[in-house]
């Protein structure tokens, strides 16, 4: 019992915005339902607690033998039935809570305290509106109420008929408020000064996310209703379609199962992108003719190159994609396809193809550098067509991400065979100023000025790395150009 789980992710914690609670168990583990033995002197500590140790966050302590599958069910059920027990003989006191907290939520707000956030309707610009749209809809799904208002002058700003109200003294204003505003992290170490990992990310401002202007109001004002209006279906702007390979590694990927989603929604909305999976096998085949770009998500370069070890899983998923795999793919850039790599797979990519560039903070301490999970600002050169139709600051979601430094090739020795001539830097971080928008982030002055895009020149082709996950759970709706404009050929 808290151990490693927060409250600070809505993603985690919803019904904590929304006048609930929450209470998440999990037991392990059995090798799938087979059972296992287990000695008490094989028990290891984890994070908060020792097994071997009754404590106040853990017991009682079991001393070791045989695990089962009815082993596990019979600790979930247990866990069940004493919360519906205790709910049962104390319904008076829950009830009574969630009535306070719910009036608490929609108390009239004191003067100079936030009382409600305006999300301008961008009338001339209908990629920006159709993000708005998307954020209003993830609102409302959330129960939040919100108000389209008549055109209204506040502060010597005019804001559009369209502008929609969101006020905080409502049912659910709380959970509106985590989406909206920039987060700022505690700076929690442990007694020899390393940052505790947070359980989740540290930020969720979906207003950065989504390049979404917001704007707090401190002060109660009262506004006339307009009709609500339709949203834009957000629109690419590329010209023919184009056919990916998304690279699914027999190691499963989280970002991978993103990427696909992502994909899928563009596919409905305009058609234009076309997508197949393509596995360690087909990469090994060199048939990938089909393809104008193969995206590698998320995920550790050993994993991508290496996969399941031999034993672990049957044959044919095992060994990654392997020096086999670097070979086709070296081919597949050279004859002039785009190998889109995003996050971690940017370091895979670094290292097989000896690229000019290393990871200016791959070995330092988390004492001095630590992203879990934040949005940093980012500044682009809107000249290259990569960052086409971006403004020239946006941000990037960054979580255990690369930073790269360009590694001048005249001295250094031969086993770079790229020259660093044919790397063309497409955003940076900031040098002047603190690049974190939202969330945390240590040691800020080492990314200073580093690039976090790059696109390197082989051959006929190119590779494109992102130093940080520009489609990031389908959220980050103000990066999509990067990683659409990636894979479309720009």
């Amino acid at each position: 019992t808290n151990s490693t789980y927060d409250a600070w992710s809505p993603a985690r914690a919803y019904s904590h915005y929304h006048g609930g609670v929450r209470i998440l168990s999990e037991t392990a583990s059995c090798r799938l339902a087979t059972p296992i033995t287990v000695r008490f002197d094989q028990l290891r500590k984890g994070e908060g607690y020792d097994p071997r140790k009754e404590s106040a966050t853990f017991g009682p302590v079991w001393r070791g033998g045989e695990w089962h599958l009815r082993d596990i069910t019979n600790n979930m059920t247990t866990a069940a039935f004493m919360l519906l027990r205790h709910a049962s003989e104390k319904r008076e006191e829950w009830l009574k809570r969630f009535y306070d907290i719910a009036k608490d939520a929609v108390r009239p707000k004191a003067h100079g305290k936030l009382f409600a956030f305006l999300l301008p309707y961008q009338k001339d610009d209908p990629e920006s509106d159709a993000h708005r749209s998307a954020l209003l809809s993830i609102l409302k799904r959330g129960g939040v109420e919100t108000q389209a208002v008549k055109t209204f002058r506040l502060n010597g700003i005019v804001f559009p008929q369209g502008t929609t109200v969101i006020r905080l003294d409502q049912p659910y204003g709380l959970f509106a408020k985590a989406l909206l505003e920039r987060q700022v992290y505690p700076n929690l170490r442990d007694a020899e000064g390393h940052p505790i990992q947070p359980y989740d990310v540290t930020a969720h401002s979906l207003a950065l996310l989504m390049d979404v202007p917001v704007t707090p109001i401190y002060s109660p004002i009262t506004l006339k209703s307009a009709l609500e209006r339709g949203g834009y279906a957000w629109v690419s702007g590329c010209d023919h379609p184009v056919t990916s390979g998304l690279y699914r590694s027999s190691v499963p990927s989280m970002d991978e199962g993103w990427t696909h989603w992502v994909f899928e929604n563009q596919a409905r909305s305009n058609g234009c992108f076309r997508y197949q999976s393509i596995s360690d096998r087909e990469i090994k085949s060199h048939k990938l003719q089909k393809y104008h770009a193969i995206i590698l998500p998320d995920q550790a370069p050993a994993t991508i190159l290496n996969g399941y070890k031999p034993g672990i899983m049957p044959s044919e998923y095992t060994g990654g994609l392997g020096q086999a795999g670097v070979k086709a793919l070296r081919e597949f850039v050279e004859q002039g396809g785009s190998l889109v790599c995003l996050n971690r797979a940017s370091t895979f990519a670094i290292e097989q193809f000896k690229l000019p560039l290393r990871d200016v903070v791959a070995d330092v301490s988390e004492k001095d550098f630590f992203v879990p999970g934040s949005i940093l600002s980012i500044e682009l050169d809107t000249s290259h067509p990569l960052a086409e139709g971006m403004p020239k600051e946006s941000i990037a979601w960054v979580e255990d991400s690369p930073v790269f430094e360009v590694v001048r090739t005249g001295n250094i020795s031969d086993r770079l065979s790229i020259p660093d001539s044919n790397v063309h830097v497409i955003a940076r971080y900031p040098a002047d100023k603190n690049p974190l928008l939202s969330g945390w982030l240590l040691g800020e002055n080492r990314i200073r000025g580093k690039a976090a895009l790059v696109e390197v020149t082989m051959g006929k082709g190119r590779i494109i790395l992102f130093g940080f996950r520009p489609q990031y759970r389908g959220q980050s709706l103000a990066t999509y150009p990067l990683f659409l404009n990636a894979i479309s050929g720009k």
